[in-house]
Order: C-alpha cells, then sequence, then structure tokens
C-alpha cells in the first residue's frame, strides 16, 4: 500500500514534505491519544490472562489452576502475557493497571506505522503524492471509532494489530529483494504469531512468498535462511506449547469453534460494512481492477509474479476476515477481529485511487470513507447510556428516508446480541463492574479445610483473578480442557410453535391480533415461569425479560414499530429453537463438576471454603482429571 507500480522516474523528484507535515502528525498521535483515553475500558476476559500471568509470578507457570491441575492454555496472547508479567516483575504494576498503558502506547505505535505508509503513497507514474493526501489517510483512520476503540480492553488487540499491519505495510515495499527486507518481514509475522494463533497465518504466507521468490533467484539460499530466522521463534513457541500444555493449539480453539456458523459471521460481516463505510472501500476496489483490467488484460498475472509479496498479503487479510466470518461466525466483541482492516483499508482506498487519476480523485474517496465511517460514531453517541442488557435500537432516531436501513441493521444488531455475538465494549466495561462489586481486592481464603479449594463459574475472568488460591472451574470451558471437548448437548426450554401458541394467544389481552411490548414481557414472563424461572430475569442480564422484549422486537416487529403480529410473534419460536451462543455452547459433562466438589463462597468482601463430607485431595484431583480426558479421548463424556 506503500507502493505503487511502475517505478518512479528516477529524473521525477520528490515532493517536499509540507511545512506542516509535523503539526498534523502532532495533532494525530495526541489526538488518537486523547480519543482512545474516551473509549478506555477493560473486559472480564482479560482477566484470564491477568490470572495466567499472576500465577506466572507467584512461580507457578503460565496455568490457570495450579498444581494438582494440570496446564491449560485458555489465554491467546502468549506474548502479550510476557509483557504483562515483564511489567509486574521489572515495575511492580499489576496487570489491570498496565494493560491499558501498554496497549495504549503500542497503539501509537500503530498509529505511526500508518503514518509512515501513508506519506509514501504514490501516484500512477511512481511519484510520490504530496503530503496533504498521506495526512489525510491518516486523519481518516485516527478518526475511526473502532481504530481507537482497540488501544485499550487489556487484550493482546493492539499487539496483535501492530505485527498485523506492519506485516502487511511492509509486503508493499519496494526494496523486498535483500535478506534484510525479509527478515524485517518475518519478525513482523513472528510477533503476530506469538501474541495470537491467527498469527501463524501470516507464518506460513511469509514462508511460502520466500520458498517462491528463492525459486525465482530473487535472493540467494543465505539471504532467504537469515530473513527466515526470526520465524524460529514460533517454531519454538508451537513446540513448548505441545511439550507444556499438551496441545497444538489453545484450549480457546477448542472450547469455541463447534461448527461452522456463516449466519452469524455474514451478519457481523455486514454490520461492520455500514458502520465503517467498507462499501465505499469495495466500490473503489471494483472501478480499479476494472480500469486496470482495460488498460492490460494481463494485469493481474503480472501483479502476480512482479509484487507476489504484496498479492499474499492482500490473500492472508482476505483468508483471515473469511475464516471469522464463515466459520467462526464472527467474534463475542464488537469487530475486534477486523479492527487490522481499518487502517489497511484506507490506506488500500488511497493506493488504488491514486491508480485512477488525480491527487483530487484520491482525496474525494478519503473523504468519503470518512464520512461512511462516522456511522460508529453515531452508534456510539446514540447508545452510549446503554441498560444493563446492552441492546439499543436505533431506527426511530434516525430520518424517515432512513429508517427501514436502520430497521435492517437493528435486527442485525439485535440476532447477534441474541447469540452473543458482537457484543459493545461499553457494555462490557458494565459487564466488568457488575462482577467487580463481590471483589473490592484479590482475596485470600479466610479458612480452608481442604487442600484444593474449588469454585465454578460460567464467567471466570474477574473471578479468577480475585480467587488466587482457588481453583476456577470454567464451566464453558475456555479454561478447562475437559468441558472444552465436550460435545454441546441439552439446551434450554422446547419453544418450538405448539409450544408457544397458547402463550402468546393468551398474552394478546385485547384480543386484537397485536402484541405490544407489554403484552411480549406477558408472554416472556409465562414461558420463564413454566421453566421454573425467575420472570424478571434475576439470573443476569443475557435472561432478563427486559432483554427478551428488547431483542426479539428490533427482530420480528416488521410491519409497526410498536407492536408485533401473531404471527411475527410465532416466529420467535424459529429463532429460539436450537439457538447457539457464541464462546457459551460447551458445558461440563453430568458428573465431572460433582467429582470436583466445588465449595468455595464469598460474601462481604471475604472467602472461605466450605469442608467437604469426603476431602478432596491432591491425589483425587489427579484421578479425576485422568478419568476425564480419557474419557474425552474416547468419545464417551455424554456416556452414562
Amino acid at each position: 500500500m506503500s507502493s505503487s507500480y511502475p517505478a518512479a522516474n528516477a529524473a521525477t523528484p520528490a515532493p517536499a514534505p509540507a511545512r506542516w507535515r509535523w503539526p498534523v502528525l502532532a495533532v494525530a498521535f495526541v489526538g488518537a491519544w486523547l480519543g482512545a483515553s474516551q473509549l478506555e475500558f477493560l473486559c472480564d476476559d482479560a482477566f484470564i490472562t491477568f490470572r495466567y500471568v499472576a500465577n506466572a509470578h507467584d512461580g507457578h507457570g503460565l496455568v490457570w489452576n495450579r498444581e494438582p491441575f494440570l496446564p491449560v492454555e485458555g489465554f491467546t496472547g502468549f506474548s502479550w502475557a510476557l509483557c504483562l508479567w515483564a511489567a509486574w516483575s521489572w515495575f511492580g504494576v499489576e496487570p489491570p493497571a498496565s494493560a491499558n498503558a501498554m496497549s495504549m502506547v503500542l497503539g501509537l505505535v500503530q498509529v505511526a506505522i500508518v503514518a509512515a505508509a501513508a506519506l509514501r503513497l504514490r501516484a500512477r507514474d511512481g511519484a510520490r503524492l504530496p503530503d496533504g493526501i498521506g495526512l489525510l489517510a491518516l486523519l481518516v483512520v485516527v478518526g475511526n471509532r473502532t481504530f481507537l476503540q482497540w488501544f485499550t480492553g487489556g487484550l493482546e488487540t493492539a499487539l496483535c494489530n501492530v505485527g498485523f499491519v506492519g506485516w502487511v505495510v511492509w509486503a508493499f515495499r519496494r526494496e523486498r529483494g535483500t535478506a534484510r527486507w525479509l527478515m524485517v518481514w518475518s519478525m513482523l509475522a513472528a510477533l503476530t504469531a506469538l501474541t495470537r494463533p491467527d498469527g501463524l497465518l501470516l507464518v506460513l504466507a511469509t514462508a511460502a512468498v520466500a520458498m517462491f521468490e528463492r525459486l525465482r533467484s530473487v535472493r540467494t539460499t543465505a539471504g532467504t535462511a537469515t530473513g527466515l530466522a526470526p520465524l524460529l521463534a514460533v517454531v519454538a513457541h508451537v513446540g513448548w506449547r505441545r511439550v507444556y500444555y499438551g496441545e497444538w493449539l489453545p484450549n480457546t480453539y477448542h472450547a469455541k469453534i463447534v461448527a461452522a456458523w456463516p449466519e452469524a459471521g455474514l451478519r457481523y460481516l455486514a454490520t461492520f460494512v455500514l458502520e465503517h463505510g467498507t462499501w465505499i472501500v469495495a466500490g473503489v476496489a471494483v472501478v480499479w481492477l476494472v480500469v486496470e483490467h482495460g488498460r492490460r488484460p494481463t494485469f493481474l498475472w503480472r501483479v502476480s509474479m512482479q509484487h507476489t509479496p504484496a498479492v499474499a498479503a492482500v490473500a492472508a487479510v482476505v483468508f483471515h476476515a473469511g475464516y471469522y466470518v464463515l466459520k467462526v461466525g464472527g467474534d463475542h466483541f464488537e469487530y475486534r477481529v477486523f479492527s487490522q482492516l481499518v487502517p489497511l483499508s484506507v490506506l488500500a482506498t488511497a493506493a488504488m485511487a491514486a491508480r485512477l487519476g488525480s491527487g483530487r480523485i484520491v482525496m474525494v474517496a478519503l473523504l468519503l470513507l470518512g464520512a461512511g465511517s462516522s456511522v460508529g460514531w453515531l452508534h456510539f453517541a446514540w447508545t452510549r447510556d446503554m441498560p444493563a442488557h446492552g441492546f439499543v435500537a436505533i431506527a426511530e432516531r434516525l430520518p424517515a428516508a432512513l429508517q427501514p436501513l436502520g430497521r435492517w441493521y437493528d435486527r442485525q444488531q439485535a440476532w447477534l446480541r441474541f447469540h452473543n455475538i458482537g457484543l459493545r465494549c461499553r457494555h462490557h466495561a458494565m459487564i466488568l463492574a457488575d462482577f467487580a462489586r463481590p471483589f473490592p481486592t484479590r482475596l485470600s481464603l479466610v479458612e480452608s479445610a481442604d487442600a484444593v479449594p474449588v469454585f465454578g463459574a460460567a464467567a471466570v475472568g474477574m473471578v479468577g483473578w480475585s480467587l488466587p488460591d482457588v481453583a476456577v472451574v470454567d464451566l464453558h470451558g475456555l479454561n478447562d480442557w475437559v468441558v472444552a471437548r465436550t460435545p454441546v448437548y441439552g439446551g434450554g426450554p422446547r419453544v418450538d410453535r405448539s409450544f408457544l401458541t397458547p402463550v402468546i394467544d393468551g398474552a394478546d389481552a385485547d384480543r386484537d391480533g397485536w402484541l405490544d411490548r407489554a403484552e411480549l414481557r406477558a408472554a416472556v414472563a409465562a414461558v420463564a415461569i413454566s421453566q421454573g424461572a425467575d420472570p424478571a430475569g434475576s439470573h443476569g442480564p443475557n435472561v432478563g425479560a427486559e432483554f427478551m422484549v428488547a431483542v426479539l422486537f428490533a427482530m420480528q416487529a416488521r410491519q409497526r414499530p410498536d407492536a408485533m403480529t401473531r404471527d411475527e410473534a410465532l416466529g420467535i419460536a424459529d429463532i429460539m429453537l436450537g439457538a447457539r451462543s457464541m464462546a457459551h455452547e460447551r458445558h461440563p459433562p453430568p458428573g465431572y463438576l460433582a467429582e470436583l466438589s466445588p465449595n468455595v463462597v464469598f460474601a462481604d468482601g471475604s472467602a472461605r471454603a466450605l469442608p467437604r463430607a469426603v476431602p478432596l485431595t491432591v491425589e483425587r484431583v489427579r484421578e479425576v482429571e485422568q478419568k476425564w480426558r480419557q474419557k474425552a479421548r474416547d468419545g464417551t463424556l455424554l456416556v452414562k
């Protein structure tokens, strides 16, 4: 994205740097820092890594539960964990205090990478574009909410994006025939792979391109070997993972990936495109491809042969996004797995527009993209004061002409929220605040009658961090080897149409064939009561009546904004049957949790372990783990 073809004419001097280049760069960096500060948050999942770091800091290694439990890799950011561990060990700053500070610095590194690439953009004749265009591209990136949002969160996202964005940008550099170029490219791929398993894709692409270029004599065998040397760190890490955890991939992969879920992923992608103006990028790309093909029909073949690293980088970006869309189904967090696309799409738009004509075309394309991505800020402003369940419909806030589009968007967002996908960062901050209330500080056990105190939890981040002396069983399997390999079974009530029909008819108090919000609320309460649940939803915001009414109305009420027809209401059965929930589909196999005998209770800022009728000894823990892991290998976890 920083290069173009053909090469610049040696007689064409590069434009002199604009006198206002540095002031604008300073504004971009300061603006990025201030903007990210306003969006700063921590999420419960970040505290999962914090617990691993705490155990390592205390001398137990990067483990979830200390011995006698076997090591499980329930975090995905190895190099991020090392950074947090170093900050604690060297400077005495615990992860909750250091994570966002380091992440913000890494966000500014991303700004620097984008700035360097934007100021190297070239026109069709190879001449460097004026600084004004590059700086405009930088400001469009810095003004994007998702780009700034993932400077924080406590997760490894910012560190991963440094490697990912840097790797793609470096692929477009001109001086790629040297061993030094390949070494830098390999280092960026290695950094990404050591931060998230997604980076293994970049490692494979880097190695494949290097081998291809060696066959074409782009560099010598010695130069290729030297350039690929940084990838040995990834090989070493994968080997260490296999030896230490007994697996080739993190445990989270097995816990989260149940079955391909394109129905979810395409919705996740569609709302991302709308909020970020990515449809403009797609339009520019189509025009660029048509124009280039018209100029030279062999264009794509020529580019593939002459700019192999760039082609590989584009293919890796597309494959990575496609995997999350078609296989994973998106992500539990709002646009986290697409966050690296924000700077890359802006740079790509500028580079493609520069091939189409004058700098004016580039500026128009960038301004349109900046305007398109402002939808994300509008959504943020309209949903900032969101309810506890985390869903807010926005259609009624739009002008009448745009309300049909707004209702379509609300339906997609409601569907995703119902399936635990794309939860807003503001909502995650609210969830963490709720989880943190019982834990004003990290708690040491007041008393423990057994050698192995155990607590079972479905959301384990804050609990795991706050109870360092307790073995925490992750009921959804992110940090539990057995649960992560348990086939999905059971589920909620079978709310089919035959079950729902009398409920809906009974809730239609005025018998007009329409259900308003109060009547739907009564129907939800009736279903809850029939299942022995609290109709008010005291079990949490995911199952509360207000949550169900909000998302079901957004999904089903298509003829009127204030009521749904009987048929629309009965269609809720189609949503409920077989409903999935991202990262929350695994559950302990019957009998497994009972054998570990959870016995820890906490209240009033203290925690204690209740005595067990039969003590859970170290030897017993080892027997239980060996037994249930063998059942997982035999495929008999659900066999009575």
